[in-house]
């Protein structure tokens, strides 16, 4: 009658009548393995996006990541995150639990990543048989793989637009919002585009020693187009690292968007990207910005698909970019050598500040200004006299390119 239940229950009927199943034969019901997490522990939220980890034996593990959520975090700054597809307001998440699920057995392991979180840690209390102790680690081979969660980094790098200073004067002004980058991807450049997405890359950053894959995404200052900073979310040695880098305010780092304006502009590469455009093709482009070291490489495939046949996307030429330098070539390892050689075509780094923009700033740091004489702010008196330096600067050199 068992046999009969299942095979009624997983709609296959075989399961009760076959001579192959003894009574020594396991069935694994819940196969989906967040379903599997899910049934085990409800309470966490769980990534919708698992990888898969080779161990130095050979076993497959999956690795997943589950997150403690609240909405009632005293003073915290609400955001809105899509779960099984309703919208639900947040302003407390912690990547405190790692979920290991071996996809030979199906043994599923909690692990608690992060002691520091209270919520983990009464659920651990309520539930002390589900977490593994304290005392056993995550296996190496298999922690060395652990990336940074995209979902946590998302929430991050939005908060990070406003947030990323936490001075109280400068939070109240709205004195220094940011804004993610933004880029097209298609052939035509609309000069606004559309905000970039966060995305995994090997990079090298100035205060490291050897590449290491992490998340990236650019910034600009709200309303402008330079990059000013990037977000880079790295997973070291066991633990989660996340670090902003940022730029002089009077460097002019080209953008995504600019770049591909420039790439418009110049004869020579806008005349190998058209002739991809052939009929009942359309040309896809995907803009990725490198860290190395403290500079910026632009990689950007463009791909060419079918628009009658469902195709994979074929990759014809790839563009890349640094400094005031831009190349193209049919591989990545082409373009980096044209990049370097005399083929390389020289662009233009402008600054996209606008006179009327410029003075707007101006009289808003010096309203700033007389706010902080005011109150005696000595600090943020100092910020301020800095701000109108800079945006002085600006002008004077908007000026000299018109």
């Amino acid at each position: 009658m068992d046999r009969l239940a299942l095979g009624i229950s997983t709609n296959n009927l075989s399961l009760a009548f076959s001579s192959n199943i003894t009574d020594e034969s396991k069935i694994i019901v819940n196969r989906n393995i967040i379903d599997r997490a899910k049934k085990i522990m409800p309470y966490l939220l769980y990534d919708d996006e698992p990888y898969l980890v080779i161990t130095e034996d050979g076993r497959q593990v999956w690795v997943l990541d589950a997150y403690t959520t609240s909405d009632r975090y005293p003073y915290s700054q609400d955001t809105s995150i899509e779960v099984n597809g309703t919208k639900t307001k947040i302003n407390y998440i912690r990547n405190s639990v790692k979920v290991l699920i071996d996809s030979y057995d199906g043994t599923v392991t909690f692990y608690i990543t992060d002691r520091t979180d209270p919520i983990v840690m009464a659920y651990r209390n309520i539930y002390p048989t589900l977490f593994v102790e304290k005392e056993e680690q995550i296996p190496q081979d298999i922690s060395n793989h652990f990336v940074y969660p995209k979902f946590l980094y998302d929430i991050q790098a939005k908060m990070y637009e406003r947030y990323h200073k936490v001075q109280t004067e400068v939070l109240y002004r709205n004195d220094d919002l940011w804004e993610v980058a933004k880029a097209n991807t298609t052939k035509v450049t609309t000069g606004v585009g559309t905000s970039m997405e966060s995305y995994y890359t090997m990079l090298k950053t100035l205060d490291s020693d050897k590449a290491q894959l992490g998340l990236v995404i650019p910034y600009t200052a709200y309303g402008k187009q330079n990059i000013i900073s990037y977000l880079v979310g790295t997973y070291n040695n066991t633990e989660m690292k996340l670090k902003l880098y940022k730029f002089n305010s009077s460097e002019n780092i080209l953008s995504p968007a600019q770049l591909d304006k420039q790439l418009e502009e110049d004869e020579t590469i806008s005349t190998v990207i058209n002739s991809l455009n052939t009929p009942g093709t359309k040309l896809i482009k995907n803009m990725l910005v490198v860290p190395i070291d403290d500079k910026l490489l632009y990689v950007e495939p463009i791909y060419q698909v079918y628009t009658n046949e469902s195709v994979v996307p074929v990759i014809k030429k790839i563009v890349v970019a640094s400094g005031n330098k831009v190349a193209i070539g049919d591989n990545l390892e082409e373009a980096i050598e044209n990049l370097l050689s005399k083929s390389a075509v020289n662009i233009e780094v402008e600054n996209t500040d606008t006179q009327e923009g410029l003075i707007n700033e101006i009289i808003k740091a010096n309203n700033n200004l007389n706010e902080s004489s005011k109150n005696n702010d000595w600090e943020m008196m100092g910020q301020d006299i800095r701000k109108i330096a800079g945006t002085n600067k600006n002008a004077r050199r908007t000026n000299k390119t018109r």
